[in-house]
């Protein structure tokens, strides 16, 4: 009976039962006198589906019983787990009670997924009662930075830089920038074909179109990359559970033709000066009519 320290057969005949497993599948048959079991409903047991974090502890229990009616004992109970499709025995005890109750702590898999958790009994008859529930590892939501207003200029924008790091949302002039190389993450400017845009150093139209060939002897060209977005609600980004889910698929590594309101997801390239980090940025403000004056104002949520 290993790992079975937790378990407490009660041995006395229960006066009432009434059959209440919700877990049989659809083929049960109602002339079938099956054992009864039950999730204990203690506060803080699974007990239902739940997600939970990889390697982290639960606690889990049943209650079950012999059918009133035939009077079978309890002669087995079993435990499986169930990832990708491989059953892992937990728990194959032989017994022998009327009524027994079980409880047990245990820890989730170290990696992300969805295990199934089955629990049955098997009476002295070969009937079989079984419930179930999933569990879904996933990892917990990140803490982010919260920038607000983050001003950039254009490219002959002489008062405000238009070089962006996520290190510390630091904007930089265009002579910081290139001292700065392994920092920059992405820049601002405006053509007359693109309009109001923000680009990757590694972008090869803004390198040439718009800033004279500028980043061609870069060394490293971050590569930040960018989405659109659709049906994001700004206000809920509080950590970095909707920034992951958008951040993914990403290839671009400019978004032209900004307009207030959009929001764009991006993801910074991991360098020697700052680890690659997943955001959105929001776009309040588009302004400026001549190259010495346009700016664009980002609410910009990035992971810490």
């Amino acid at each position: 009976m290993k790992n079975f320290r937790k378990l407490l057969m009660l041995a006395f005949v229960a006066t009432t039962v009434v059959f209440t497993s919700c877990s049989k599948d659809d083929s049960t048959d109602p002339t079938v006198n099956y054992p009864i079991v039950n999730f204990m409903t203690n506060t803080g047991y699974v007990k239902a589906d739940i997600t939970l974090t990889p390697g982290e502890e639960f606690t889990t229990g049943i209650n079950a019983s012999m059918n009133a009616t035939s009077k079978e004992k309890l002669v087995k109970m079993t435990i499986t787990r169930v990832f990708n499709n491989t059953p892992t025995i937990v728990l194959d005890s032989t017994i022998s009670v009327e009524v027994l109750s079980y409880y047990n702590t245990y820890t989730t898999k170290t990696t992300t997924g969805v295990e199934k958790w089955i629990f049955a009994v098997t009476d002295k008859a070969g009937v079989k009662s079984e419930i179930s529930y999933n569990i879904t590892t996933a990892e917990a939501a990140g803490d982010i930075y919260n920038y607000e207003a983050t001003l950039m200029g254009g490219r002959y924008n002489t008062n405000v830089g238009s070089f962006w790091s996520s290190l510390n949302n630091q904007v930089m002039f265009q002579n910081v920038a290139e001292n700065n190389k392994n920092k920059v993450d992405f820049v601002y400017f405006y053509g007359d074909n693109s309009h109001a845009s923000i680009h990757s150093p590694a972008n090869e139209y803004a390198n040439t179109e718009a800033w004279g060939s500028l980043f061609t002897n870069w060394n490293p060209r971050n590569a930040t990359t960018f989405k659109t977005t659709n049906g994001v609600d700004w206000a809920s980004v509080t950590d970095d559970a909707i920034i992951v889910a958008q951040a993914t698929g990403m290839t671009l590594t400019i978004i032209s033709d900004l307009t207030v309101g959009q929001i764009i997801a991006f993801e910074t390239a991991a360098t020697s000066a700052n680890p690659g980090k997943k955001g959105l940025f929001k776009v309040m403000a588009i302004e400026g009519t001549t190259g010495t004056n346009r700016t664009i104002k980002l609410d910009i949520k990035i992971q810490k």
